[in-house]
């Protein structure tokens, strides 16, 4: 793994805290943080399911690359929180390989399903159909995608402070 590479990508699956551990991630290490979902509802001034309703996902899409091909051209040591479809673009693999420390934060789908049934407001495609087997075949859909990560985190159970230490140890960064 080439730690020289200035750009962390955190990929997962929507509610995995891909944010959160980002977030916490970026002011251990000082680096900028970019959560790609913020970015498309600033460009947009729509919130993600409002783009998803008045554009529809191709659309969303389209935009979600723009910003994140944008995001990884940063000179600056950079943390960028993915949404959970990213990797349904085979240039954003592409990308995300040759320009970043990717890492996979890994979660069962009874634990997604604990932290999600009353949080899908902002989840586009999880407000119709059963829960559970949406977020199974999600998962089924993104888990090969997923796994090329550099790093694989499961996060099932664990506080996001435990996440993050991980994930500095595989890292090889100590403690600031």
């Amino acid at each position: 793994m080439n730690l020289r590479k200035n750009n962390i990508v955190i990929l997962g699956m929507t509610g995995v805290g891909k944010t959160t551990i980002g977030k916490i991630l970026s002011k251990i290490l000082k680096f900028r943080f970019i959560d790609t979902d913020n970015e498309i509802e600033k460009a947009s001034n729509l919130k993600v399911p409002d783009f998803f309703e008045k554009y529809g996902e191709v659309e969303f899409r389209e935009l979600e690359k723009k910003i994140f091909l944008r995001s990884l051209q940063s000179k600056d040591n950079t943390i960028v929180s993915t949404g959970a479809g990213i990797l349904s673009d085979k240039e954003i693999i592409l990308e995300i390989k040759k320009k970043s420390i990717s890492i996979f934060l890994d979660i069962n789908t009874s634990n997604l399903v604990s932290r999600l049934k009353y949080n899908t407001r902002n989840r586009p495609k999880l407000q119709k159909g059963n829960l559970r087997k949406n977020l199974e075949n999600m998962y089924k859909n993104r888990v090969t995608n997923y796994n090329q990560a550099d790093i694989k985190i499961s996060v099932n159970e664990l506080p996001a402070g435990d996440v993050v230490s991980r994930i500095i140890k595989k890292l090889n960064y100590e403690k600031i």
